[in-house]
């Protein structure tokens, strides 16, 4: 895969999010950790089945970034958070070699096949 590959990374807003456990008990691939701050989505693990956003009392985890791949959030980013970081600005995109329109397209893809995803599972 390409350094301007773009990933549409799943997060899970640690300001909404009430720990209640919902989504790491029903992820289907264990894509999602936490610890005592937070919750979050495994990147290199979670499939985008899309099967953790309904069940979330809250919506928190229905949060999508596009970033470049080789940029993607690690998980001790992730825990670490109070909020979630803003989307990256179409100037942190190209400086990261990634044209911004390939990114929303990709990222609408991404979405687009993982909400057709769960509504056929």
């Amino acid at each position: 895969m390409s350094d301007s590959a773009v990933l549409n990374q799943h997060l899970i807003d640690p300001e909404i999010c009430i720990r209640c456990n919902t989504c790491e008990a029903i992820c289907p691939v264990g894509a999602i950790t936490h610890d005592s701050n937070n919750y979050v989505v495994k990147a290199d693990v979670c499939n985008f089945c899309m099967a953790c956003v309904p069940p979330c009392p809250t919506g928190s985890i229905d949060n999508w970034r596009p970033v470049p791949i080789h940029k993607a959030y690690t998980i001790e980013e992730q825990l670490g958070w109070e909020s979630l970081p803003a989307p990256l600005s179409d100037e942190e995109l190209q400086a990261a070699g990634v044209v911004a329109q390939d990114a929303i397209t990709q990222a609408a893809t991404t979405a687009a096949s993982a909400a057709s995803a769960a509504t056929t599972a």
